[in-house]
C-alpha cells in the first residue's frame, strides 16, 4: 500500500511540472535622472505658527472655534530654473477632530490636518488656505494633480489637500508647471479648536500641529 501511495504521489508531480515551464516573465525597469539643479524650500518667517495662548473662555462650548488666520508663505529658491511640484503630509493625522470645517462650507477631511490631542481626546485641526502663487515676480494659476490622475487640473476646493494631492503652478493646465529660479506659494493657516465643553480646560492644553511639505523636481 505505501509503495503504491508513493508512486502515485511522483505521478502527480511529474502531471503537474510541465505547466511550470510556460510561466510568464515581465520586466521591471528602474530610470530615474539627476539633474544639475539644486531648489531649497523654506517658509517666509521660519517653519513654526505659534498661536500663543488661547483663553478657554473665547472658544464656543458646543460648536468649533475658528482661531484668526495666520499667513504663511513657502519659499522654492533654485540655483536654476526649475519646475516642482509639491504635496503636504499630515504627521497628527490619527489627532484630525471629525466635522470641522473651515467656516466656508467645506469639510472634507483630506482638506484638515490634526493639532494633537489631551487624553486620547482630539483637540481640533486646521486648514491651509491657498493664495495666488507667483514665479519669478509673475503671478500663476494654481494647480493640482495626483500621480494616479497625473493630468494637472484647477482645484476643486480653495484648501490645501494632504497627499497624494501634488500641487504646482503656471500659466494654466494646458501648458504645465513653469520652470523659474524661484516660486513662492502663499497660504493662510486656519486653525480650528473643536467645542470647549469636551475639552479638560482645567488645566493647559499644548496644541501640537505637525506637517511636512515635500517638494519634487518635474
Amino acid at each position: 500500500g505505501l509503495m503504491k501511495k508513493t508512486t502515485w504521489m511522483v505521478a502527480v508531480a511529474a502531471a503537474v511540472l510541465p505547466t511550470l515551464v510556460v510561466a510568464e516573465s515581465v520586466d521591471l525597469s528602474v530610470v530615474g535622472t539627476i539633474i544639475p539643479t539644486s531648489c531649497i524650500p523654506a517658509f517666509a518667517g521660519g517653519g513654526t505658527v505659534d498661536l500663543r495662548k488661547i483663553s478657554a473662555a473665547t472658544l464656543n462650548k458646543t460648536t468649533q472655534t475658528l482661531l484668526p488666520t495666520h499667513d504663511i508663505s513657502l519659499h522654492i529658491n533654485c540655483d536654476a530654473e526649475a519646475s516642482v511640484e509639491v504635496s503636504v503630509r499630515d504627521n497628527r493625522t490619527a489627532t484630525k477632530l471629525p466635522g470641522i470645517n473651515d467656516g466656508a462650507g467645506n469639510n472634507d477631511p483630506a482638506l484638515f490636518y490634526g493639532l494633537g490631542e489631551i487624553n486620547g481626546i482630539r483637540i481640533g485641526g486646521f486648514a491651509l488656505r491657498h493664495g495666488r502663487p507667483e514665479a519669478d515676480g509673475a503671478p500663476q494659476t494654481l494647480m493640482t494633480r495626483t500621480l494616479a490622475a497625473p493630468a494637472w487640473q484647477l482645484p476643486a476646493s480653495p484648501l490645501v489637500g494632504n497627499a497624494p494631492a501634488l500641487y504646482s503652478w503656471g500659466s494654466g493646465v494646458a501648458a504645465g508647471p513653469v520652470a523659474a529660479r524661484h516660486h513662492g506659494f502663499p497660504m493662510s493657516l486656519l486653525p480650528i479648536i473643536g467645542p470647549s465643553n469636551a475639552l479638560p480646560i482645567t488645566s493647559e492644553i499644548p496644541l501640537d500641529g505637525s506637517v511636512t511639505f515635500e517638494m519634487f523636481y518635474l
